[in-house]
């Protein structure tokens, strides 16, 4: 049996008294601070608006403002801000836990920061491989000079959104994703529309037009180009706005604010309507709805896009050593002109900023995470209640002030009718996104968990133990041992006394390219009287779970993600655990 030892800590809420158990396990503390208020949850169908908003002055991030210094309009309309919060950048603070048994380990948090969540996201898809090797060396410079308690992810965008290290506060694992060339080698993408083409393509049409072809063959061919280019340029739009839809919704459990600071020589799309300025977005109503979703997706979930241009300082093509021909000035100057105002556009209307014609990407990365802890929180319920589905327009100003204010300038209403569609579809699981591959370990619910092979492993042909009934060939059987602290759970009492609740328990493992390889997931009801209530307080809940693993997996690395969650709370907590041949540990997000 697995079981709780006593002991107190902080959990960095201030006020707090704190209470634990133990005998052989993890330390934990739980406490409450009755003067804290929290910002009302959002969803898409908005009820409730909110706002994260950077207010800078010469780049610098302003601090004291009030509730009554802001004013919010939404498509021209006075709106009562009815909740305020301002984000201080308090340092993180370290917590060292005492050492645990061997194959022991617990989700509770070492690290408290009031940061936001930070997100690179490398972009090979739309990304020369020149301009690649010099983002991922820029990044490795500034992870050098990273000091732990940021959280920070690491994804890459090719043929689909990868991540390649999921959240953590420890910059040693940023780099090592980093460092990882297979992963992170650059990468030539098929769907970019490269420089050296364009200028065989206008090559082409010189040659032609020298050898004096008709005019009708010259046309021909060039229709011939720009259409293959439009090709290519729409399938790059679908990939980079299913990517951004999946991105949002990996953070969609995370609380805050979210920066997705995202490296790219070029950014094809744009998200939100309305937008005056060309080239934001190649056939903008062929992507009308993934436009749209996209959008929905990003401000529910307060997401702020930073684009950060790959090519560095630009110089004219028409200078360049590279070819023979180059681009005219006027087409070289009007590329540029309309990539800086889609990234300019994706920036101000999610609440970001972009960042072109520099070489300082890592001093750009610095100012971004700088922002990211710096910023306001406030909300509204907005005076038009119609659920029409349009998007709405905000403004936001300061009364007496003339700062640079960054935040998302608008969103969709709800829409009854998809909201009535959307209500007769049954619900998934509410713990299997949290425990999705990469995801940060969640801290609601805290518990220790015990790994260890099984003493007795099953003989071929044995039953199964897990949901996966393809699994084929050899194979290894894990026990997964939880102890849950039973105050972390919301048990309700009834007048005998028996306290009554109801837990999930889930055990997912993936292998290192994130594909599931089994899954075990439990529903438990409570059911204490006072005497076995008493027992619990010391011992902690206790959940056994067993799962087969392939034995045959390369290298043996499996990564076990374990989750409880309290369906009437609906809490959870969550701790990923890397298991390879050598040792077992627990894998820091």
């Amino acid at each position: 049996m697995l079981k709780l030892r006593e002991f107190a800590a902080n959990r960095f809420l201030a006020c707090c008294t704190l209470l634990a158990f133990l005998i052989f396990g993890l330390l934990h503390a739980q406490t409450v601070d009755p003067d804290s208020s929290q910002p009302p949850s959002f969803h898409s169908k908005v009820r409730v608006v909110l706002l994260d908003v950077v207010v800078t002055d010469k780049d610098e991030p302003i601090s004291g403002l009030k509730k009554e210094d802001f004013q919010v309009f939404e498509d021209g309309v006075p709106q009562k801000i009815s909740y305020f919060e301002e984000h201080k950048g308090i340092a993180p603070t370290q917590i060292k836990l005492p050492s645990l048994p061997s194959n022991v380990f617990t989700n509770y948090p070492v690290t408290k920061s009031q940061g936001a969540a930070n997100v690179l996201l490398l972009d090979t898809l739309n990304t020369p491989m020149q301009d690649q090797a010099f983002v991922r060396s820029q990044m490795i410079k500034y992870l050098r000079t990273l000091t732990p308690g940021e959280r920070m992810a690491v994804f890459s965008l090719g043929s689909r959104l990868r991540i390649l290290q999921g959240f953590t506060d420890n910059p040693s694992n940023l780099l090592s994703a980093l460092n990882d060339k297979e992963s992170v080698g650059t990468h030539a993408s098929s769907l970019l529309v490269t420089g050296s083409e364009k200028n065989a393509n206008r090559e082409l049409l010189a040659h032609l037009a020298m050898s004096m072809a008709s005019a009708e063959t010259i046309d021909a061919v060039r229709r011939f180009q720009e259409d293959n280019a439009d090709a290519r340029n729409n399938e790059r739009v679908e990939i980079t706005l299913q990517a951004l839809q999946d991105l949002a919704r990996y953070l969609s459990e995370i609380p805050g604010r979210k920066n997705v600071i995202w490296f790219s020589s070029s950014f094809p799309i744009s998200v939100f309507p309305n937008a005056e300025e060309p080239g934001r977005i190649y056939n903008a109503q062929l992507y009308a709805t993934d436009v749209a979703n996209t959008a929905k997706l990003l401000t529910a979930n307060q997401v702020a896009i930073y684009p950060i241009s790959a090519t560095g300082l630009t110089t004219d093509g028409l200078y360049s050593a590279a070819f023979r021909r180059g681009p005219s000035i006027t087409q070289g100057n009007r590329e540029r002109a309309a990539n800086q105002i889609a990234m300019e556009s994706l920036a101000k209307d999610t609440g970001g900023e972009a960042f072109y014609n520099t070489n300082g990407l890592a001093q750009a990365v610095t100012r971004v995470v700088n922002e990211g802890t710096h910023y306001y929180t406030l909300t509204y319920t907005p005076t038009n209640t119609k659920t029409d589905g349009k998007f709405r327009k905000i403004h936001l100003q300061l009364r007496h002030e003339s700062y640079k204010l960054a935040y998302r300038r608008g969103y969709y209403g709800e829409n009854a009718k998809k909201e009535r569609a959307k209500a007769r579809l049954p619900e998934s699981d509410p713990l299997l996104p949290l425990v999705g591959f990469g995801m940060p370990n969640l801290s609601q619910i805290l518990y220790e968990v015990r790994v260890s092979p099984s003493s007795s492993q099953p003989a071929p042909g044995a039953p199964l133990a897990g949901g996966n009934r393809e699994m084929k060939g050899p194979r290894k059987r894990y026990v997964v041992e939880f102890a849950v602290l039973e105050k972390d759970l919301k048990l309700k009492q009834a007048r005998n006394g028996v306290r009554h609740g109801q837990i999930e328990e889930l055990v997912i493992a993936y292998d290192r390219e994130g594909k599931p390889l089994n899954m075990v997931l439990k529903r438990s009801q409570l059911v204490l009287n006072p005497k076995a209530y008493q027992d619990f307080q010391h011992i902690g809940v206790q959940l056994r779970d067993e799962i087969d693993i392939p034995a045959n997996v390369p290298d043996g690395s499996i990564y076990l993600h374990t989750g409880v969650y309290d369906l009437d709370s609906t809490n959870a907590g969550t701790l990923a655990v890397l298991l390879n041949n050598s040792a077992m540990q627990p894998v820091s997000k």
